[in-house]
C-alpha cells in the first residue's frame, strides 16, 4: 500500500493552494479530484475576493486592516459567523491578494471597490478578476501544475475518495475509486477540500429544512466529502443558517439549474426595479428597492416556497432597463412563447389563473402600488422608486427562485481546521477547508463579499504549509 504524508481530496479553490504549499515543504502529497479537470467552483464563480491591508489598497491610499474587516462582517451577519476562524483568515487575506497579484492575476481595474451585489462593506476591499473565477483559476492552476510536477507530488483525476480508514480514533488511510479501479492509500493526514453540496438535492433538503434546491453550483459540488466525514463520526454545523441568493431563473422550464449569465438584474444600486415582486399568492413580501440585499434575502427566506413572481406589463418592458440583461433576444422570445414560468396575460384575472396567484390579492397589490405611483398614497412597502404604474392591458410575470451557489452547513472544525466529533473531540488526522466547513462558518447567516474564495485560498495555503511542515518535522527525509 502506498503511503503519503498528506492526501488532499479536491483540487478546487482550497485544494490547489493547499497542495502547492504542502509540496513546498517536501512532504509527499497526493491530490485526488473527482472531476476530470481541476478548478471546481472557480469555473462558474464570480470570483469575488476581499482582503484588508493589501498592497493594492495601499497604492490607492486606502487605510484598512483585519479589525475593520471583522467589524464589517459582524455588522452584516449580526455576529453569526465563527469569530475564531475569521480571526485565522482575515489577517492573512490582504497577503493573499498580494500573492495573486505577484503571480500575474488579471485584476479588474475598478478594484478594490465597494460592491453592492452582497450587503456592502463600509470600505473598498472587494476585488475580482476580469474573468471572474476564471481569473483566479488562470493564476493558481499553473502554480498547482508546477507543484504536481515535483517528485514528491501526485495528482489523480477522475478519482473519488470513498472511505476513511481510522486506527485508534485517528485517520490512517483512505479508500479511492478511479479509472483503474479501487485502491487504498496510507496517510497521516487527510484534507477534505471537496466543496459544498449545492448539486445534491437530497443532502440540501436534509440540511436545509426540506427546501427545494435551485442551484448554480457545479455538478461536482455533491457534498461527498461531508458525507465521507459524517460516516467517520464527524459533526456538522450551520444547518440553521441557510439564506438564499436573491434570486435566479432556471435555465430551462422545469429545471433546477441556474446559469450566472442569466441572472436577473435585481440590485437597486445597479438597476432600480420597475416591477413588483409578489409571493405565490400575489401579495407583496418585500420592498423591491430596499438598498439592503440582506433584507431582501431574509424576506425571501421567510416565504413558504422561496419563490416569487416578478410582475410588470408591456409598457415597463419597453421603457425599463433590461431585467434579464444576460439573455439573448432568441432566448427571451423562446421563453415567452413556451415556458410556464414566463407568463403573459391580457388582464389580472387571467394572470392569476396562469400563475396560481389569488386574483383578489394580486389585484390589491397592483392597485395599492399604482395609487402610490400616481401620488394617491404611500407605497405599502415603503418603496421610493415608483417609475410608472403597472396596468396592462398586456401583463407579464416571470417566476424567480431563491437559489444557492455557496451552501451554509459543513463539517465542524476547531481553530486548527481539524474536524470534530459531536462531543467536540478532534478526529486526529482529518482536516477540512473551503466550503466543506460550510459557507456559514465565515459568512454566518448572510453573504459577505469575498468571504468564500479568499478564505479558501488563504486557509488552504495556511493548512497545507502547516501540515507539510509538521510531517517533515515528524519524519524528516
Amino acid at each position: 500500500m502506498e503511503r503519503y504524508d498528506i492526501v488532499v481530496v479536491g483540487a478546487g479553490t482550497a485544494g490547489m493552494p493547499c497542495a502547492i504549499e504542502a509540496v513546498k515543504t517536501g512532504a509527499r502529497v497526493l491530490v485526488v479530484e473527482a472531476e476530470p479537470r481541476v478548478g471546481g467552483t472557480l469555473h462558474v464563480s464570480l470570483g469575488q475576493l476581499s482582503g484588508a491591508g493589501s498592497a493594492l489598497q495601499a497604492s490607492r491610499g486606502i487605510k484598512d486592516d483585519a479589525a475593520a474587516h471583522m467589524a464589517d462582517i459582524e455588522r452584516i451577519n449580526r455576529g453569526t459567523g465563527r469569530r475564531d476562524i475569521l480571526a485565522l483568515t482575515l489577517p492573512r487575506q490582504g497577503a493573499t491578494i498580494d500573492w495573486l497579484m505577484e503571480n500575474g492575476f488579471d485584476m479588474d481595474p475598478a478594484c478594490p471597490t465597494i460592491l453592492h451585489l452582497h450587503e456592502a462593506y463600509r470600505e473598498a476591499r472587494t476585488y475580482w478578476g476580469v474573468d471572474g473565477g476564471l481569473s483566479v483559476l488562470a493564476t493558481v492552476a499553473p502554480l498547482f501544475g508546477a507543484a504536481m510536477a515535483e517528485p514528491n507530488a501526485e495528482l489523480r483525476l477522475a478519482t473519488r475518495a470513498t472511505g476513511l480508514t481510522l486506527s485508534d480514533g485517528a485517520v490512517s488511510g483512505l479508500t479511492l475509486a478511479g479509472p483503474d479501479g479501487e485502491s487504498s492509500v496510507a496517510t497521516g493526514a487527510v484534507i477534505l477540500a471537496t466543496g459544498g453540496y449545492g448539486s445534491n438535492a437530497a443532502l440540501f433538503a436534509r440540511l436545509t429544512g426540506g427546501r427545494a434546491l435551485f442551484t448554480a453550483a457545479m455538478p461536482g459540488s455533491d457534498g461527498s466529502g461531508i458525507e465521507l466525514a459524517e460516516a467517520a463520526g464527524a459533526a456538522l454545523r450551520g444547518q440553521d443558517l441557510f439564506l438564499p441568493t436573491y434570486a435566479g431563473v432556471p435555465q430551462q422550464d422545469g429545471d433546477t439549474r441556474i446559469v450566472w449569465r442569466q441572472m436577473p438584474s435585481l440590485t437597486p444600486q445597479v438597476r432600480q426595479p420597475w416591477e413588483l415582486h409578489l409571493a405565490s399568492d400575489g401579495s407583496r413580501f418585500v420592498r423591491e428597492d430596499d438598498p439592503s440585499v440582506d433584507n431582501r434575502e431574509h424576506a425571501l427566506n421567510a416565504t413558504a416556497d422561496m419563490a416569487f413572481w416578478c410582475v410588470f406589463d408591456d409598457a415597463v418592458l419597453a421603457e425599463a432597463p433590461p431585467l434579464l440583461p444576460g439573455w439573448t433576444q432568441g432566448e427571451l422570445a423562446e421563453a415567452w412563447a413556451s415556458r410556464s414560468d414566463f407568463v403573459t396575460a391580457p388582464d389580472i384575472a387571467t394572470l392569476a389563473a396562469r400563475t396560481g396567484m389569488n386574483p383578489e390579492v394580486l389585484g390589491r397589490s397592483l392597485c395599492h402600488y399604482n395609487r402610490a405611483v400616481e401620488g394617491a398614497g404611500d407605497d405599502p412597502m415603503g418603496r421610493a422608486h415608483l417609475p410608472r404604474a403597472i396596468r396592462g392591458p398586456a401583463l407579464r410575470a416571470i417566476r424567480m427562485r431563491g437559489m444557492v451557489l455557496k451552501t451554509p452547513a459543513g463539517l465542524d472544525v476547531d481553530d486548527t481546521l481539524t474536524v470534530r466529533r459531536p462531543d467536540g473531540t478532534p478526529i486526529r488526522g482529518l482536516h477540512a477547508v473551503g466550503e466543506a466547513i460550510g459557507g456559514s462558518t465565515l459568512s454566518g447567516r448572510g453573504f459577505i463579499s469575498g468571504m468564500s474564495v479568499t478564505p479558501a485560498l488563504t486557509l488552504g495555503r495556511w493548512l497545507g504549509r502547516r501540515l507539510g511542515t509538521d510531517a517533515m518535522e515528524t519524519c524528516p527525509r
